[in-house]
């Protein structure tokens, strides 16, 4: 089964086992993979991961790339995390090309950078369940025809993902600010 467009993959500090678990995971459903190892770029880190799918976010992405794959690669992460200790540990980028329900398009990012072991675990555990919530929280945002990227942060302290900015195609830029429920303009 090919999906259309090609995933991306991309990375530092992790284990051939590791590429080769990701890398066939992406190639069983999308058939091409952008495949690149990068130069280390945060000295705080010593892993990187940026997987990129080339579907949307939604029921439909789950079906398509199968819960099985899913949790392998969610499970690969979570103990790439565990193996490398929280104080220069694993950043994961996990992104989409858009957003399923309501055809929202613009790319949405997750953004796992937490030091913390459990809350970085918890964050990865609870990406499948935000299918819903997501397009209800864009509504914070401006309209959503010219946004070209939103991305997710996890807060440790209320335990949920929280819309952090949004890029749109003007050049301006939104912040959310969870604590207040304010939006402010760069």
């Amino acid at each position: 089964m090919s999906a259309e467009g090609s995933a991306k993959f991309h990375y530092y500090g992790i284990a051939q086992f590791e590429i080769e678990v990701i890398y066939s995971a992406l190639r069983g459903v999308f058939g091409l993979v952008d495949e690149l190892q990068l130069p280390i770029e945060d000295t705080q880190y010593v892993s990187m991961v940026e997987i990129e799918f080339p579907i949307p976010f939604g029921e439909s992405f789950f079906q398509i790339f199968t819960m099985e794959r899913w949790y392998k690669i969610k499970g690969l992460i979570k103990e790439m995390k565990r193996r490398r200790g929280g104080r220069r540990g694993v950043k994961a980028f996990i992104s989409f090309c858009g957003i399923a329900q309501d055809e929202i398009k613009p790319r949405l990012i997750f953004s796992l950078m937490n030091k913390n072991n459990r809350h970085f675990e918890m964050a990865i555990e609870k990406i499948e369940y935000l299918v819903d919530i997501i397009p209800i929280q864009m509504q914070i945002f401006p309209a959503t025809n010219n946004m070209e990227e939103i991305v997710y942060h996890y807060d440790e302290i209320n335990f949920k993902w929280n819309p952090y900015g949004a890029k749109y195609s003007d050049g301006s830029e939104y912040y959310y600010l969870p604590k207040t429920k304010e939006l402010k303009r760069k």
